[in-house]
């Protein structure tokens, strides 16, 4: 198995950092069921898998770039969100 690294969390720590503004800010907190809400419970479950099968050693090849891709892909949909009115 590859080494696993930690950097690969950043933009999933990113986008719900980002998602959670935007929902106290911009949202006023109105509802759970609202896409930033999901989006940053979301991003933290897949950081958590992300974790979880590093720990338990059940990481395949290469899926540390596949995280990277889907956390990118969650930080740019809660960037793109954020200047959304």
């Amino acid at each position: 198995m590859t080494h696993t690294h930690t950097f690969i969390l950043a933009p999933f720590v990113l986008a719900f950092l980002v998602s959670v503004f935007r929902f106290y800010n911009r949202e006023n907190a109105a509802s759970v069921a609202s896409p930033s809400f999901l989006l940053a419970i979301l991003s933290v479950l897949v950081a958590g898998s992300y974790l979880v099968l590093g720990v338990i050693d059940l990481l395949p090849s290469y899926s540390t770039i596949a995280y990277l891709l889907v956390g990118l892909a969650f930080l740019a949909t809660a960037i793109a969100r954020l200047f959304m009115l």
